[in-house]
């Protein structure tokens, strides 16, 4: 069963992605559940098993899971720290991969949209060199409310 507390959010362009990874290479990593068979870690995933008719189709609702016996606080503080040490995705990196991507390994740039779940225009963006080229920062103009200070505050 679900939790009534998971802070994570999945948006849908995510959740397909995360259903055409499943469909790809299977379930690589098991649903984590406490003793009581609510989910700890991977709601998405159980959410998608139980959802989508392609999953089903080719697991039958049926997903691997890895019990640990703990009670409702512990699952709730595991699931926290599961979540945040999933850590987030950082431009410069992305960038570095998606550039790796086409450049080492031949890699379309269309490919690679539609593997990771990003438009064309998102990959040409990590492609270049500097995201500050595209947005033209050195013409920008800041509003009249921001000023620099350079004195002491007290």
């Amino acid at each position: 069963s679900a939790n009534d507390y998971n802070p994570n959010v999945v948006f849908n362009q995510e959740l397909r992605l995360l259903e055409r990874s499943i469909l790809k290479v299977g379930w690589v990593q098991p649903l984590i559940i406490s003793r009581d068979n609510m989910v700890i870690d991977g709601f998405h995933r159980w959410r998608l098993a139980l959802e989508s008719e392609a999953l089903l189709a080719k697991y039958g609702g049926r997903v691997p899971c890895a019990r640990l016996d703990v009670g409702p606080d512990w699952a709730m503080v595991l699931t926290i720290r599961m979540n945040r040490a999933k850590g987030t995705h950082v431009a410069v990196r992305m960038s570095s991969l998606v550039k790796r991507l086409v450049d080492e390994h031949g890699w379309d740039p269309q490919q690679i949209g539609q593997e990771i779940g990003a438009n064309l225009a998102e990959i040409e963006l990590l492609y270049q060199d500097s995201i500050f080229k595209s947005r033209k920062m050195a013409g920008y103009r800041y509003s009249k409310a921001w000023a620099p200070y350079e004195g002491v505050r007290k």
